[in-house]
């Protein structure tokens, strides 16, 4: 019998209930204290429900879950095509949350259909960032996506004109734009405290080959259609889904000159002035690549750059992963971005900045200078969610994103073909070579487009 049937006989608990008792027990209900949590109400430093940005994760690789522990965001639902990877994300989730209101996604597009989601973090394969961030887009999504931007330079055009015209706020997954002591590095050089900058020495880490990999049947759990989404479908093998192989895979990315040297060419992009170029970008790179196997992108590098002020660079791979004192290879430069000018060097890498003279170091810049650049607050999600609530411009937009993103994208492109090319960044055309030009996108698998 349910509560309704038993109110009707007059019964609770096997007892009758008279009026004068109903009255008593509502009487000390009223009395009784009524206990909310603080964290419900807003109150001992919390955001109320109410206020907090709602979020989901696509994609469930590097740092998922950087919003969790975010006092102003609700994570309410994760997206992955391996469902081991969406049950351990939900259990981490509603551990945290001590509920159990997560829920999980195979499709992308299930998530951004959701009407109370205001933003999504993606950290899908390279080769999905594009057609998860239009669609995010279109659904008026707010953005935060990891880096690179796009396998390609025409999905970054359409991704920035999505982001536009959709007016959300976007900011991309180079950490280093908003690191404290990267930036004063780039202060340094751009208010002339070392002369005329010249060029720029940049080391990153170098790629990896594979030997050819035996077809594997597919895992119980893995979609593996829509892993392959939108790239050539290859049959199933293990090392093209695991982190971080797929990086040195074409299909999916443009190997370690995009998947991790794109944070040096954004920080370098930064203290040479051309975050907004106007003029001919010329770019010409040489390349290693393996002559067979699983793993076809280029594993070792040397580009140089020359930009509209002058400036060049010379970028190569490095084998080490931090930098090192007294590096001494001829060749390839330490890992990290050495600023050279008329009157003194930088040298710049995460958390770190030295300079000659060292004097430098104790300079303060201030109103007298003439670039001070954007420091947002000092957590590691710098200023997404405070620019969603504000709808402010991030650190790292859209646009300046897809710049960075395409020096990468001519990299590979002169890798390619073995020769020179010229960058037009305000027509967003390689100049005078189709062959080129037509490298610049690539054809996606069915149903699949932009």
């Amino acid at each position: 019998m349910d509560e309704a049937g038993k109110m009707k006989q007059g019964k609770t608990g096997g007892k009758k209930l008279t009026r004068r008792g109903f009255l008593g027990r509502a009487l000390a209900a009223a009395a009784a204290p009524y206990i909310i949590p603080g964290s419900a109400l807003g109150l001992n430093g919390h955001t109320a429900p109410s206020n907090r940005v709602v979020m989901a994760s696509i994609g469930l690789g590097f740092a998922w879950d950087m919003f969790l522990q975010h006092k102003d965001v609700q994570l309410v639902a994760v997206c992955d095509v391996q469902r081991e990877r969406r049950d351990a994300a939900k259990a981490k989730v509603d551990a945290f949350l001590q509920n159990q209101d997560c829920r999980t996604y195979n499709d992308f597009r299930e998530v951004i259909a959701r009407p109370e989601i205001d933003a999504v973090y993606i950290a899908t394969p390279d080769h999905w960032h594009a057609l998860v961030t239009i669609a995010a887009a279109r659904a008026g999504k707010h953005i935060y996506c990891q880096k690179p931007l796009t396998r390609t330079i025409a999905e970054g055009q359409a991704v920035v004109e999505a982001v536009r015209r959709h007016n959300v706020v976007f900011q991309h997954g180079t950490q280093q734009r908003h690191d404290l002591a990267m930036l004063f590095g780039c202060e340094l050089a751009l208010n002339g405290y070392i002369g005329e900058v010249k060029q720029l020495k940049i080391g990153s880490p170098r790629g990896q080959t594979c030997p050819p990999q035996p077809i594997e049947p597919v895992p119980d759990g893995l979609d593996w259609e829509m892993w392959v989404g939108p790239a050539p479908w290859s049959p199933f093998t293990g090392r093209r889904i695991k982190s971080h192989d797929w990086y040195f895979i074409s299909d999916y990315s443009m190997g370690y000159i995009a998947g991790w040297g794109v944070h040096h060419a954004d920080s370098g992009q930064q203290a040479s002035g051309m975050d907004e170029p106007t003029g001919l970008i010329e770019v010409d790179a040489r390349g290693t690549f393996a002559t067979d196997g699983l793993f076809d992108t280029p594993y070792e590098w040397n580009m140089n750059f020359k930009f509209p002020n002058g400036i060049t660079w010379n970028w190569t791979d490095t084998p080490n992963w931090y930098p090192e004192r007294n590096w001494s290879d001829p060749v390839r430069h330490n890992m990290g971005i050495r600023i050279e000018g008329t009157e003194g060097s930088i040298f710049i890498w995460r958390s770190q900045v030295e300079a000659e003279p060292k004097s430098l170091l104790n300079v303060k810049i201030g109103h007298r200078d003439k670039v001070q650049l954007c420091r947002p607050g000092g957590e590691p999600i710098p200023d997404f969610i405070e620019c969603v609530r504000r709808g402010l411009r991030t650190c790292a937009p859209v646009e300046v994103a897809h710049r960075s993103t395409t020096l990468c994208s001519l990299g590979a492109i002169s890798m390619q073909l073995g020769r020179k090319v010229v960058w037009d960044p305000v027509k967003e055309e390689i100049v005078n070579d189709p062959e080129a030009q037509r490298l610049c996108s690539r054809a996606m698998r069915e149903p699949w487009s932009i």
